[in-house]
């Protein structure tokens, strides 16, 4: 009889073939599983170049498991970096949970890599096909600063629309949650189809996703995305150039103006293909008379040298 309870795979069989993975360094394993090296607090792709001790080694199944335990990406194999699998799998994997506290605490918070280098490399090539877009602006016909911008037509690429509608369903229980803060007599749809619709009954039918264009001396003067009545209070960028490669200087910076005090600074730090949710206008912050309105804006400092393009994923329309 114990024969037939003897287990065709056993516990500890998972961990064994996970970890043949990491002595073959196997490239193929990458993304199935990442591994956790206690010693030194960072988590590795499988094919990590790092010769860590099997004891000292654990397993996890995503990124957002790794980093809820305190570790933090391998500077030898940037799992961070690592793109895999579809759109919506890559959104589910970030942690909310840390990017809504993020977001609460400071208005903006680093979502991770959510685009590949053949993905940026796509939209850059596609910045110049004029039947993608509804508008270009010059910012400096303007006074917006120096470079220049391009919305997208409606219906956009598939994989902006994409991220506009599934960024809007993880962000939108924020902006309730805001929006009830800061005592707005409003609720924002659960999906961005519905959102649209309240957009367009306020006047707002024109499609706000961009892909932003700067050269050596170009800049972006700090300012809020605002365009008629309708706002979400929430957006993204993804930066589509390697900085230090693509490009030098050009900073995302933020600004915070609390009542009674002098604006804070902040500088977000990005990487190709990495994204950002801040806030586009105000957002609420707990002080010690309840709550008040924290005033946001943001810009880009100035291009030094090459290039620089980044996709920007507003999710109200414009008037």
């Amino acid at each position: 009889m114990s024969a037939s309870l003897r287990l065709v795979h056993p516990p500890e069989a998972p961990d064994s073939a996970r970890w043949d993975a990491v002595a073959r360094r196997d490239a193929a394993a990458d993304g199935t599983f990442w591994s956790c090296v206690k010693t030194t607090g960072v988590y590795c792709l499988p094919s990590c170049a790092g010769r860590p001790k099997r004891e000292n080694v654990v397993f996890v199944e995503t990124r957002a498991e790794a980093e809820a335990a305190g570790f933090r990406p391998c500077k030898r194999c940037r799992p961070d970096r690592f793109v895999m699998g579809a759109l919506q799998d890559r959104i589910s994997e970030i942690d909310w949970a840390r990017a809504h506290a993020a977001l609460k605490a400071d208005g903006w918070a680093r979502l991770g890599r959510l685009l590949s280098d053949g993905e940026c490399a796509a939209l850059i090539a596609a910045y110049e096909e004029d039947a993608l877009y509804r508008s270009r602006v010059v910012m400096r016909r303007h006074g917006f600063g120096e470079g220049e911008y391009r919305y997208f037509a409606d219906p956009a690429p598939e994989i902006v629309s994409a991220l506009r509608t599934k960024l809007y369903d993880r962000l939108a229980p924020l902006a309730n949650e805001w929006a009830q803060a800061l005592k707005q007599d409003r609720a924002y749809p659960r999906d961005h189809v519905a959102y649209r619709k309240v957009c367009a009954k306020a006047g707002q039918k024109r499609p706000t996703p961009l892909i932003l264009k700067y050269g050596p001396g170009d800049y972006n003067r700090l300012h809020q995305d605002l365009y008629g009545g309708e706002v979400f209070p929430i957006q993204v960028a993804i930066l589509l150039s390697e900085p230090g490669r693509d490009f030098e200087g050009g900073e995302f910076v933020m600004t915070e103006q609390t009542p009674r005090r002098q604006s804070r600074a902040m500088v977000a730090p990005l990487e190709k293909g990495s994204a950002i949710a801040f806030a586009v206008n105000e957002r609420p912050m707990e002080g010690a008379r309840g709550t008040y309105r924290v005033k946001m804006r943001h810009g880009v400092s100035e291009v030094r040298s090459a290039a620089r393009y980044c996709l920007g994923v507003i999710f109200h329309d414009a008037s």
